[in-house]
């Protein structure tokens, strides 16, 4: 590595205060990093189009395109500054530092202010390391920066008509915040160098770093050593405990040792795992199935939330259904009847999603979802918008009951849910049903592919089709699979 140029970005230097090995391989060792997953491109995509309308501030901006060599960024940057016009993505160089700055804007004869912009909604401790690495970078350039603001997300912000930016973005001054950082930048970028040209991978311990505050790349490489069943990270609201657990050499619940204090639900655990049996509390189950009303509503919504809200009358981040999968269920005797919707087109669904339900759900029966905090919510909220269905939200929401109770609470517990009580390992630990071999298999693809066909350009009229009823067949699964969590429940208490 000593006898190759490499510059240290600000992105790398984020990524060595978390985690030496990763920045390691990300110089050392780049093969064994995986090509980025849709839900990282999904996040990129939304940050440029953040990015987009904070420019819009900046009219008379310069943008300068993008050079794969730092050297070259920064003679085009230097050409630019002399316009004293605002620039968007000027990079600056100092020996093995690079920095790209999303917004400098002139003031004075010879200063600037530095805009750091992020789709987040309020200022983060990384964010203003972020920003002090660059003014670092930058004034060790010999570029005069007068002021550090960070530009976020104003989530109070509600759309009437064309997105309005002035409106869309806080600005707050960081500046002093940067300057106190300076001397463990100075640090920071030391230990960075020396790690940049080890000859070995440093050895790191997996820990709540490894996702915080981020996803890592290396994520499935370092904790591959962990058993993939009976794994005792996988211990119920344990995590602490299991990585104090793994320190000391035990990776499977089965080898906790008796002297180690269990809480809450994790004895249940525990034991289910050790003997290898499903634990079952007939009495609860039975307590919690008199407690449903037929006829029974099983609802399921899928969402969006994008950060530039795409609708009137809407917040950034709100959370926006697209679609409903309804299965009325008139008795256990009975086959659940299907009802759906999926938007598609770019009309707000919230109004219609109402309007559909209000007819459907009668004045009687309980209203059935999984974490209903979710559907609670997004019914709430879309009422909010649509005033008229408000007093029906509040009488509907007294009408819910969540089907986690019963696998939170550990009245039925599978080893195979592996820790879990999520729709997607109790459906299959107690049914036949899975969502193995679908198109679309989680909310965060749902949201995004819907997004994808339903705002992006020049998308085929036969990838939208083949998405809309992907969407529909994932949604379908959520929800005529609490049926047969139910059937299932009712056939095991008896």
């Amino acid at each position: 590595m000593a006898n190759r140029q490499y510059f240290l970005s600000k992105s790398k230097y984020m990524d060595s205060l978390r985690c030496p090995k990763l920045l390691w391989c990300e110089y050392n060792n780049k093969s064994i990093l995986p090509a980025e997953d849709e839900s990282s491109k999904d996040v990129i995509e939304q940050g440029m189009l953040v990015e987009s309308f904070a420019r819009k501030l900046f009219p008379d901006g310069i943008t300068i395109e993008r050079e794969h060599s730092p050297v070259k960024q920064l003679q085009k940057t230097r050409d630019a500054m002399k316009s004293r016009k605002p620039l968007f993505g000027a990079g600056f160089q100092y020996k093995e530092l690079y920095a790209l700055a999303d917004i400098l804007n002139p003031v004075g004869k010879d200063e600037w202010d530095l805009y750091e912009v992020k789709s987040s909604t309020e200022a983060k401790p990384e964010h203003i390391t972020d920003v002090a690495f660059q003014k670092y970078v930058y004034e060790k350039a010999d570029v005069k920066i007068r002021h550090c603001y960070l530009m976020h997300i104003n989530n109070e912000y509600v759309r009437k008509g064309e997105i309005n930016p002035k409106q869309l973005f806080t600005s707050k001054d960081i500046t002093e915040k940067c300057a106190g950082l300076f001397p463990s930048i100075e640090a920071g970028i030391k230990i960075a160098v020396k790690v940049i040209n080890a000859k070995a991978e440093p050895k790191v311990n997996i820990g709540f770093h490894c996702g915080n505050p981020w996803g890592c790349p290396l994520t499935e490489k370092c904790w591959s050593f962990l058993p993939e069943k009976d794994s005792v990270y996988s211990l119920y609201r344990g995590k602490s405990l299991a990585l104090e657990l793994i320190s000391k050499g035990i990776l499977k619940i089965t080898d906790i040792p008796k002297n180690v204090t269990l809480k809450g639900v994790q004895p249940i655990q525990y034991t289910s795992h050790k003997n290898k049996e499903i634990h079952i509390d007939k009495p609860q189950i039975k307590l919690f199935l008199e407690s449903l009303v037929f006829p029974l509503y099983l609802l399921d919504f899928e969402t969006i939330n994008p950060a530039i809200p795409v609708y009137d009358n809407s917040h950034p981040y709100d959370t926006i259904p697209f679609q409903y999968s309804l299965y009325r269920w008139d008795s256990l005797k009975d086959e659940p009847i299907k009802f759906g919707y999926i938007e598609q087109s770019k009309n707000d669904p919230r109004g219609q999603i109402l309007k559909q339900l209000k007819e459907l759900l009668g004045q009687s029966g309980s209203v059935i979802a999984y974490n209903d905090s979710f559907e609670k919510n997004a019914i709430k909220n879309a009422a909010a918008v649509y005033d008229e269905y408000k007093d029906w939200a509040e009488v509907l929401e007294g009408r819910f009951i969540d089907l986690l109770v019963p696998f939170r609470s550990f009245y039925y517990y599978n080893p195979v849910q592996e820790g879990s009580a999520s729709l997607k390992q109790v459906l299959p630990a107690l049914t036949k049903m899975n969502y193995k071999n679908i198109a679309i298999s989680n909310g965060g693809e749902a949201s995004g592919e819907y997004f994808r066909v339903t705002f992006g350009e020049d998308i085929a009229e036969k990838d939208r089709k083949a998405v809309y009823k992907a969407l529909d067949k994932y949604c379908d699964i959520d929800t005529i699979g609490m049926a047969e969590i139910i059937k299932a429940l009712a056939k095991i208490s008896k």
